[in-house]
């Protein structure tokens, strides 16, 4: 049982490194008789692999054509964005009043964290921290439903920041993410509404920018796996 688990985490974890390191394209048909070329493994192990694949957002599972990397459009892409944008003002207004000191020294932490992820080159570490912080509000308001809700959105849209976003491309000190966060901060310790409305909406709009949907250059499936 070990050997079966083990070798399915080989293919999962192949197969999300090369999605994730852009070597294969958004749309690009996952073959099993390639990838059990490639990997040397039978296609059982493919199989369960691209499952786990397709629960986190990053494989679409088509019947009778096969599986494919996630390929969403600019416009579900831009429409996602405006929802996160709506949830997380809401938020922001249930829970301007609520923020105490100590959430504003967990929300600078959290910025702080962000940060070692640009030193780490760590994509995966800062989605992670990235969705805590954008969680807080949520989590403050108090209301069960926004949470429910914005976690949703964030996790579908962290799905396209790890195919689209500009993170390996662009160093710690060019980078305006940490700026905005600390400024939504400020404007959360002094409560003002307005400030803070205008900063998700910016933030919203540079979020957009951080992302690449224009088509980079792609390695063939044949040699996704190489380095």
């Amino acid at each position: 049982m070990s050997d079966k688990k083990s070798m399915i985490d080989h293919v999962y974890q192949s197969l999300k490194e090369a999605i994730l390191f852009r070597r294969i394209a958004p749309g690009t048909q996952l073959i099993e008789k390639t990838i059990s070329e490639q990997l040397n493994v039978s296609r059982t192990p493919i199989r369960n692999g691209v499952k786990k694949l397709e629960q986190e957002g990053l494989v679409t599972v088509i019947p009778n054509r096969g599986a494919f990397v996630v390929q969403p459009t600019l416009e579900e892409i831009h429409q996602a964005f405006l929802m996160r944008k709506e949830l997380e003002s809401m938020a922001g207004r249930m829970a301007i009043t609520m923020i105490t000191s100590e959430d504003l020294t967990k929300m600078k932490e959290l910025i702080q964290e962000e940060k070692e992820t640009y030193e780490n080159n760590d994509i995966m570490d800062y989605i992670h921290v990235n969705k805590a912080f954008h969680m807080f509000l949520a989590e403050k308001s108090g209301n069960a439903f926004l949470v429910d809700y914005m976690e949703r959105i964030l996790d579908q849209i962290n799905v396209y920041l790890m195919l689209y976003d500009v993170f390996y491309d662009v160093n710690m000190m060019q980078s305006k993410r940490f700026v905005e966060h600390e400024q939504i901060v400020e404007a959360l310790d002094k409560q003002d509404i307005d400030r803070l409305l205008h900063l998700i909406d910016r933030h919203m709009h540079e979020s957009l920018d951080y992302m690449r949907i224009e088509k980079p250059s792609y390695q063939s499936l044949e040699s996704l796996f190489e380095t």
